[in-house]
């Protein structure tokens, strides 16, 4: 008589089955993602490569004022599909990546803070030059930096260097997972980030934002037991609130007039081009940008931004910041057309 597996065997031997499956598949998955995004950045430096060394050929790879300027002449030598601005990074690259700080801990970076050379720890170069997205036709996307005074030699013997010239961060797959350093996205050499969004001087800046967040402390409100906000009146439209809450949830602070007036100080010179120290109570007319600054700007220039400094229950401290004056009033936090920055503690 012809024996045959009972159902018993037959599920236990499927259970066995998927047990090992579930153990080896992942780290089969892991081993083949991995060496994919390894032929993929082989693939980009060798095409960014030929691209440089064409261009350098041809005597183009040099000369460019900026970022754009360059990119309209990098299309003509490989296949760009679609490019953004650094306003609008994130259209042609992933909102988020992790990396790792200085310590060596995961961090996440927001993409759209890499508006410029220097927030992507190219603090070397010469000049604060602008960032742009773009999108290679196999799916690569890209957020580059071009350095306007960058060393060139002769473009025949010369076909390689001018990588350097370049700074950027190249995900192999696109806006796909996992969006972490070392895995499917390269930087080029000395990129690297901090949790320093926007480093003015020697001190460490958020992105700016529209302070159009309200914080209602009053009763029934996830915010009401939230006492150092109790002072305003306005407890279902406090702005200033909204922006001070913001910026202690980046694990920072709304600056103190002296800090807002200390940046007032690393943006502006006068028209002679004298440096100027500005005091918390200083207002001053007749300014100019730095040079850094007048094609990078680190805030939004003609708005207000909120001090974390009051004058009373119903009013709170600003700066104003235009292009060439920057004075400080005092107003209604229930006012919604201020903007507000954070600083690190």
């Amino acid at each position: 008589m012809k024996r045959a597996f009972t159902l018993a065997e037959v599920l236990i031997t499927l259970a066995v089955i998927g047990v090992v499956a579930a153990l080896t598949l992942p780290g089969l998955i892991q081993n083949h993602n991995e060496k994919a995004w390894s032929t993929a950045k082989d693939l980009w430096e060798k095409k960014l490569t030929e691209t440089v060394r064409r261009m350098n050929t041809d005597g183009v790879m040099t000369g460019h004022d900026s970022t754009e300027d360059f990119m309209d002449t990098f299309k003509q030598y490989m296949k760009v599909i679609k490019t953004c601005d650094n306003n609008d990074i994130n259209k042609c690259y992933s909102p988020k990546v992790v990396t790792t700080g200085s310590n060596e801990e995961p961090m996440e970076v927001e993409t759209d803070s890499l508006t410029s050379a220097s927030s992507m720890g190219l603090k070397d170069w010469e000049t604060n030059t602008n960032t742009m997205s773009f999108v290679v036709a196999d799916g690569t996307t890209v957020i580059m930096a071009y350095q306007p005074e960058c060393p060139y030699a002769d473009p025949i013997e010369d076909t390689g260097s001018q990588v350097s010239c370049m700074g950027y961060m190249v995900d192999v797959n696109g806006k796909k997972g996992p969006n972490r350093v070392g895995k499917d996205i390269q930087l080029s050499s000395g990129v690297a980030f901090s949790t320093c969004d926007n480093p003015i001087g020697d001190m460490c800046w958020s992105t700016d934002f529209a302070a159009t967040r309200a914080i209602n402390t009053c009763e029934g409100s996830e915010y009401e037991d939230m006492e150092e906000y109790h002072q305003s009146p306005y407890c279902d439209n406090n702005y200033w609130a909204g922006a001070k809450l913001t910026c202690q949830e980046k694990n920072m602070t709304l600056p103190t007039r002296a800090q807002l007036a200390q940046l007032a100080s690393e943006l502006y010179v006068d028209n002679s081009g004298n440096d100027i120290t500005f005091a918390e109570d200083t207002s001053r007319t007749g300014l100019q940008l730095r040079d850094q600054y007048k094609q990078i700007y680190p805030i939004t220039f003609g708005h207000p931004y909120w001090s974390s400094e009051e004058l009373n229950a119903s009013y709170a401290h600003y700066r104003t910041f235009g292009t060439t004056t920057s004075s400080w009033y005092g107003s209604d936090k229930a006012g919604i057309y201020y903007r507000a920055i954070c600083i690190s503690n």
